[in-house]
């Protein structure tokens, strides 16, 4: 979302659709859209977004002009995550970074296969032994 927002900016002031002085107009309402983003849903989000755009291509008001109206109408609250963790299933693949390093930065929060570490110079351990 935000290269593609980025890529309009830059369209619109190609095609002098913008002012240079309206760029930061366009940057608020941006950061308006992210800020959404963070407490509803982004469908919502983008409904908005897209209705917004609409009437502000018609009427040519400045950006970032506010309407609480289309937010009450529009934007949808995220749902709450369920406080209580689900385990999933048990992970089916071996943690990569614990073959290769011994160690897992991730520990418990790992969602691979935690077995016995293997030592980083596990070449060794395939190597032919000397009799």
């Amino acid at each position: 979302m935000g290269a593609a927002n980025m890529r309009v900016l830059n369209h619109l002031l190609t095609v002098i659709e913008i002012e240079k002085s309206d760029v930061e107009f366009y940057l608020a309402y941006t950061t308006r859209i992210f800020e959404f983003a963070e407490s509803f849903e982004w469908n919502s989000v983008m409904k908005f977004d897209y209705h917004y755009r609409a009437p502000q291509a018609e009427h040519g008001f400045k950006w970032g002009t506010y309407s609480p109206h289309m937010k009450l109408q529009m934007l949808v609250p995220k749902r709450q995550k369920p406080s209580v963790l689900v385990q999933n299933q048990a992970p089916k693949e071996d943690c990569r970074m614990l073959k290769a390093k011994g160690a897992c930065l991730f520990e418990d929060k790992c969602r691979y296969k935690h077995g016995k570490a293997l030592p980083s110079n596990n070449y060794r351990l395939n190597a032919p032994k000397n009799q």
